[in-house]
């Protein structure tokens, strides 16, 4: 049996069996450990990404905006900006520019919480990947990195013929 961790599989399992076993596991690890931070009061891994990409964005932005990446579409990133609005991290505010539509706009709260969430989550990376040498995490970005682009372009390459 080949040992990976706690994952113990037959050395014949093939690769692509393999990858979705550890990708799998990987992102129910993350869960987890979002779960232990959230419960200490910062922000789900969602919750950061929608916040830490509307202050990055320098100011308010239509819902759009946030109906790619986490969210597949304006339905899913209004059920966010929902949530978000009730704990008063961000609000909904009229665009100057076409009355039909809102804005996004982050509160004080919401930027200090989004900082904190931040700070939390790479505290955990460094603690999480600390036992990998330079050379180890640098090559597991790398291919996370590669991993994701050929996933991105297989999704827009898809978006484009069946759509």
């Amino acid at each position: 049996m080949k040992q990976m961790g706690k994952l113990q599989l037959p050395p014949d399992v093939p690769y692509e069996q393999r990858f979705f076993m550890l990708i799998t596991r990987i992102c129910r690890q993350l869960v987890l450990h979002a779960e232990q931070i959230k419960a200490d009061d910062t922000l789900s891994p969602p919750q950061l990404w929608f916040l830490k990409r509307l202050y990055d964005a320098g100011a308010p932005q239509p819902i759009s905006f946030f109906a790619d990446g986490v969210y597949s579409n304006r339905s899913n990133a209004s059920q966010m900006i929902d949530r978000l609005e009730a704990e008063g991290l961000v609000y909904r505010i009229q665009n100057p520019r076409d009355r039909r539509s809102v804005l996004v706009e982050l509160t004080d709260a919401g930027v200090e919480r989004m900082r904190h969430a931040e700070d939390s989550h790479m505290q955990l990376a460094r603690e999480l990947l600390a036992p990998l040498t330079d050379e180890e995490r640098e090559a597991a970005l790398s291919t996370f990195e590669r991993v994701l682009t050929l996933f991105e372009d297989d999704s827009d390459e898809h978006d484009r013929c069946c759509c």
